[in-house]
């Protein structure tokens, strides 16, 4: 299914895949040079999962083999919605500031020169999970066992165009590690100790996430095991996958 100009959703043509990797930035991470939105930057990426779906291309073209079955946000699911929706239901993290823009797109009339501007087309953004975590499309193993809440937007600060988009950048805002850090700040997310017990639990649950997109050719072996392996070592992980 896709969603039309009306919010509406309309079926796929069977030769058509769309997968959106969620809770992910557009670009390549890069810190700023200037500390210039209101969190750091997503660490997280989509290099694996692009490794994994041009291999499943390769055997549908060549021999036939059909690849995954598309995975993004609908509205027909509800992991699809409008921006108020998502702010609503995005959890109220201390210092953090939900985007009140979007990149807008219009209809424009070619039959004019200069083209007129139209109607601006319905924006719908990913829904959130409680931890404000994106809902649906490919998701991370650290995104289905988060330890930080992962944003596809940025927030520029005061001095930098307060409150614009920070160009493609993601945002990451990490759980507090005990529940007296998250009760002192305020976070209504759960603190990492309430999550895991210890950190062998969390690496266990991530790699069942991991071998789980194996399992939906989403994530090839050599990736999933590169993780899996770099787990044993320590939490910080983001880079690996």
């Amino acid at each position: 299914m896709v969603t039309d100009t009306r919010g509406a959703d309309i079926a796929m043509p069977e030769n058509v895949r769309v997968y959106m990797a969620s809770g992910i930035q557009h670009a390549v991470h890069k810190p700023p040079v200037k500390h210039v939105t209101q969190l750091p930057g997503n660490p997280l990426g989509y290099s694996s999962f692009m490794r994994a779906l041009l291999l499943a291309l390769a055997a549908w073209v060549e021999h036939g083999v059909a690849p995954p079955a598309s995975r993004f946000p609908s509205c027909a699911a509800n992991t699809l919605v409008s921006r108020g929706e998502a702010e609503k239901n995005f959890p109220a993290i201390p210092g953090v500031r939900f985007p009140q823009v979007l990149n807008e797109l219009r209809l424009r009339d070619h039959s004019v020169e200069p083209p007129r501007e139209g109607a601006a087309y319905p924006i719908f953004v990913s829904n959130v999970d409680a931890d404000g975590n994106s809902l649906d499309g490919i998701r991370h193993p650290l995104l289905t066992v988060p330890l930080a809440t992962h944003t596809g937007w940025a927030v520029r600060v005061r001095g930098y165009a307060e409150g614009d988009l920070f160009t493609i950048q993601g945002s990451i805002a990490p759980f507090a590690a005990t529940a007296a850090e998250r009760q002192e700040s305020g976070d209504p997310r759960r603190a990492i100790e309430e999550r895991y017990p210890q950190r062998a639990a969390w690496a266990e649950a991530v790699a069942a996430a991991a071998e789980h997109l194996v399992a939906e050719r989403l994530l090839l072996r050599e990736d999933a095991d590169r993780l899996i392996s770099a787990l044993r070592e320590c939490w910080d992980v983001f880079a690996v996958l």
